[in-house]
């Protein structure tokens, strides 16, 4: 999420898991050792499924927590609100509503959209996000791994092609680990697939103690060593606007729309000793 304020994520976790879930769907069971061909053992799996108008367990959407963007010099704040989270027609949507005026809004904030794992002390997963991304312009919409700003994986599409991070002038995938001990993140960016607002494709990270590898389809992107995260932390999936002309851009003029058919979680915690449970 490169350009928020980030540290209040924690704090929206912990404020938002108390809320009371639905029981209507799959929550996390033992794998007995579900072996990922190159990344290793996991004991834990979690498949998320979007039938019905429900959320699912293990899942929670967050709820009125600002991020304060304009201390770090972006146009406007951003506030994830549930209401911008919801299924429909088998997908998870995950929405920055269109035509917002964040300069009269309350805290000049961009009305957006976020969901995390009920699970916060992940350490190390194969996780596949099958969506469909919105291409209208303005918003950053990605699946990562958080525990804070110096423990963090991120796949982000920006949608608007005059993003100053979009150097190509199109809208690209951005895969970025951030940086663990100060300095820069391990960071780059690549073309989207060109029907990546029309289908459903796979979108994986792969993330182990020596290294975080980032696959669309399958197919491997780009695989890095450097500012691989160390602590266990917490899963995300969100959609969002700050105005920034260096990242998100936005907001949006029309609706831009997130919308996950399924997640699949291979992981590992420190809850549960190692091995089957």
């Amino acid at each position: 999420m490169s350009f928020a304020t980030k540290s209040l994520i924690l704090l929206n976790i912990l404020t938002s898991i108390s809320s009371a879930l639905p029981t209507n769907s799959i929550r996390a069971v033992s794998t007995c050792g579900k072996t990922i061909e190159g990344a290793g053992t996991f004991t834990k799996s979690a498949t998320y499924t979007f039938p019905g108008t429900t959320l699912p367990s293990g899942l929670i959407a967050s709820s009125d927590q600002i991020i304060h963007d304009q201390a770090n010099g972006a146009p406007y704040n951003h506030i994830f609100q549930a209401s911008n989270v919801f299924v429909k027609d088998g997908y998870l949507n995950i929405k920055v509503p269109g035509a917002q005026t964040p300069a009269s809004a309350p805290n000049q904030a961009i009305s957006s959209g976020e969901v995390f794992t009920e699970v916060s002390d992940i350490l190390y997963a194969s996780v596949r996000t099958h969506a469909i991304f919105s291409t209208e312009p303005g918003t950053c919409q990605s699946s990562f791994f958080y525990k804070s700003d110096t423990q963090e994986i991120d796949v982000e599409f920006l949608s608007d092609p005059t993003s100053q991070s979009n150097t190509n002038k199109t809208p690209d995938l951005h895969y970025t680990n951030q940086p663990t001990n100060g300095g820069d993140s391990t960071w780059t960016h690549q073309a989207a697939p060109k029907d990546i607002g029309t289908a459903v494709h796979e979108y994986r990270i792969d993330w182990t103690a020596g290294f975080t590898a980032f696959f669309v389809d399958g197919v491997l992107k780009q695989k890095y060593t450097t500012n691989v995260p160390s602590q266990p932390g917490t899963w995300l999936w969100n959609n969002w606007a700050n105005g920034d002309k260096g990242w998100s851009v936005g907001p949006p003029k029309k609706d831009s729309v997130l919308k996950i058919q399924k997640i699949e979680m291979f992981y590992n915690t420190t809850s549960t000793a190692a091995g089957c449970v």
